[in-house]
């Protein structure tokens, strides 16, 4: 099967030092590389999360003076935007790529959706094999991965919910390979990724169904 088509000219753009001329890069020729490998998993993507997925570009998020560190694109089901509902993504860094399931931004479904990771955190905590290379990117350097996340714990997913309340941080966790890992990744390893962290996006988007959704701008806050 073929790759992905990302390789070192991809993620030596974020070697750019000048703010301003990474950020254009990024804009210009690394996110319309990720949106088109996200059309390209879109119908497989689909079928794994077993509902209709649109793709969202996720704005490169520029700072006066501050480089941004990551590009990616997203899947969710709103065709608005994936703000404060669950959403899939695939994420570049400098040394990495990215398979990740997160909510960001805050909405009407946040209760909803914590109350729902709460009730499953021991259900969770069992799935075992799935969750062994999960981890936690909240509030992480974008540099040095953050450690295994004990996934087979229920209290790890009870921390996560606790991120899931209205006003919150939000959640974002996932799977991550080396930049020179993902070189040789095709499109069914990433899909696989993503049907071992289906259960999670699954879970949070059923709990969204029965409460308001606000779709916003395609870039979490």
């Amino acid at each position: 099967m073929a790759g992905l088509g990302l390789g070192p000219p991809d993620f030596g753009m974020f070697e750019i030092d000048d703010p301003d001329a990474r950020s254009a890069a990024l804009t210009g020729k690394l996110q319309p590389k990720l949106v088109e490998l996200g059309n390209h998993c879109l119908s497989g993507l689909s079928r794994v999360a077993g509902r209709e997925l649109f793709v969202h570009a996720g704005k490169i998020v520029h700072r006066r003076g501050v480089a941004p560190d990551e590009a990616l694109v997203t899947f969710c089901e709103s065709p608005k935007g994936y703000r404060g509902i669950p959403y899939l993504a695939v994420v570049a860094t400098r040394e990495h790529l990215h398979a990740r399931v997160g909510v960001k931004g805050d909405s009407p479904s946040r209760a909803a959706l914590q109350a729902a990771l709460a009730r499953e955190a021991p259900n969770l905590a069992r799935k075992g094999k799935p969750f062994r290379k999960l981890r936690s990117f909240r509030d992480w350097n974008y540099e040095e991965l953050p450690e295994l996340a004990p996934a087979h714990t229920a209290a790890f997913w009870l921390e996560l919910a606790e991120d899931l309340a209205p006003g919150a941080v939000g959640l974002d966790v996932g799977i991550a390979w080396t930049s020179e890992e993902a070189r040789s990744l095709s499109l069914g390893d990433l899909l696989g990724v993503f049907r071992d962290l289906a259960p999670v996006f699954k879970l949070l988007a059923n709990a969204s169904v029965s409460s308001p959704i606000t779709g916003g701008e395609a870039q979490p806050a």
